[in-house]
């Protein structure tokens, strides 16, 4: 079972970016129905980067098609968790429009790690 998380960041990005990208909560909703829940650590497809891992937590960068932008796609970065066999976790910390923005916010990430105190 997947439980989903969003990190205060998270929640603002999002809010800001649905003002603007009206399908973005549907586009959301099936990224993680449709591929996360199948696949939490990817699916092999160049559409996902895994940028930090250690022996608690893994961060993926996973490229997600929106509706609203027709060719362009977002960035949602996620911390995966496996807490036990049966439990596993997914914490959003970003998402952007790659049209805005060039990379993920490598210090958003690094202060997520801080809450593990392993970063690299």
């Amino acid at each position: 079972m997947i439980n989903f998380r969003e990190t205060a960041e998270f929640k603002k990005d999002f809010k800001k970016l649905f003002k603007k990208y009206k399908t973005l909560a549907q586009d959301f909703i099936n990224l993680k129905n449709k591929y996360l829940t199948e696949a939490p650590r990817g699916n092999g497809a160049k559409h996902w980067s895994l940028l930090h891992k250690n022996s608690r937590v893994e961060i993926y960068k996973v490229r997600m098609h929106c509706d609203s932008t027709r060719e362009s796609f977002f960035r949602v970065v996620y911390a995966y968790h496996k807490e036990t066999e049966t439990i596993e976790l997914i914490e959003f910390i970003e998402i952007y429009f790659k049209g805005n923005k060039a990379n993920e916010d490598s210090g958003r990430i690094d202060d997520y790690l801080d809450l593990f105190n392993e970063k690299h």
